[in-house]
């Protein structure tokens, strides 16, 4: 796992309470960088299933792109977006709000910056 990445994300938990967690995991779900104790390797791999089903389903039934899959839970909710072609993002927050506050595009941009040969030409 990338350090810089894992300090900024650690960075963006810590600046916001409501933030649980944030994670960055390959399409193949392997952790690229992650923030709170959880199991890496079962939270990614879990991740990626339920990015692969949410993008069939959405294709499947609406012919469309998936942009991001919600999951509302009794102590908050789950995030699971892509950040490209290539790795997903993950965040947990004991509150949908919260969400808006979280800045996708920087966290692309950390990941871009340091994985830039992940990405197919």
């Amino acid at each position: 796992m990338e350090t810089d990445l894992a300090e900024y994300l650690e960075y963006l938990c810590s600046k916001n309470k409501n933030i649980s967690s944030i994670i960055v995991v390959s399409n193949e779900g392997l952790p690229i960088a992650i923030t709170g104790r959880s199991d890496q390797t079962l939270v990614s791999g879990m991740c990626t299933a339920l990015k692969c089903i949410g993008k069939e389903l959405v294709n499947e039934t609406m012919g469309s792109e998936l942009k991001r899959i919600l999951v509302d839970c009794s102590d908050g909710v789950i995030l699971i977006q892509p950040l490209n072609q290539k790795a997903i993002l993950v965040a947990s927050c004991k509150d949908a709000a919260v969400l808006s506050e979280l800045n996708v595009s920087s966290i692309q941009m950390h990941f871009s910056a340091q994985y830039n040969h992940l990405v197919a030409s």
